[in-house]
């Protein structure tokens, strides 16, 4: 089975990608590191979540249908230990299909992991690690539905946070229209558009973070 990255960025894709970033750092000094990861987490929670869910749900539509036609020494207790396992399959089934997985995991905590898993790439890419402290990342979690645009401090201190949240809603609308990788060139362009606007032009060419975008399966 194809992973998700594959299915969504074809190696000319990646190319194209590749060749945006150089475009775009051509007209600023800021260093732009695109970073897309299968998932943030495995996510251990959400398979006995749904078994449990799952399990509760067939209890009681089994307790339903022996009070209304059980009795006269039926087996009930059987039916509903049978309604109660064959939730339990149900819902760790269920618990496989990302839509679901995403509902039992929870916005707030997909939140939450996604945050600390771009902080984690941050650090791990060294965008930090510029002269002028103007590196940005932008971080793409295929699984949880999430992106975020993370800039260093000589960039951050200048751009207002609702610049980088439009441009990560962007992005995200682009994923969810199935062009990921026309989405993805459009918000390095938009990136390198907004910080040559705040003041970070182009000082020299030399490139102190690989163009080259990250793709993780992890």
């Amino acid at each position: 089975m194809p992973r998700r990255i594959d299915t969504f960025f074809s190696k000319a894709d990646r190319e194209a990608i590749q060749a945006a970033t150089t475009a775009a750092e051509r007209k600023t000094a800021g260093e732009l590191v695109v970073y897309v990861t299968e998932r943030c987490d495995p996510h251990p929670e959400v398979a006995w979540k749904g078994a449990l869910i799952g399990g509760a749900l067939g209890a009681l539509c089994a307790s339903v249908t022996v009070w209304r036609f059980g009795g006269w020494g039926a087996p009930d207790h059987l039916w509903i230990l049978i309604g109660f396992q064959l939730g339990l399959v149900a819902g760790w089934v269920a618990s496989r299909f990302d839509g679901v997985a995403r509902r039992l995991i929870g916005e707030e905590a997909l939140d939450s992991r996604v945050d600390g898993r771009a902080a984690e790439a941050f650090l791990d890419e060294q965008v930090f690690a510029t002269r002028e402290r103007t590196g940005v990342l932008i971080f793409v979690a295929l699984f949880e539905h999430r992106v975020l645009v993370l800039a260093d401090e000589g960039i951050d201190e200048r751009v207002a946070d609702e610049a980088w949240d439009e441009i990560s809603s962007e992005l995200a609308l682009g994923i969810r229209r199935g062009r990921p990788a026309a989405a993805l060139i459009h918000g390095v362009e938009r990136c390198a558009a907004l910080l040559e606007a705040h003041g970070v032009q182009a000082a020299d060419q030399e490139n102190q973070l690989s163009d080259e975008p990250r793709f993780r399966h992890d």
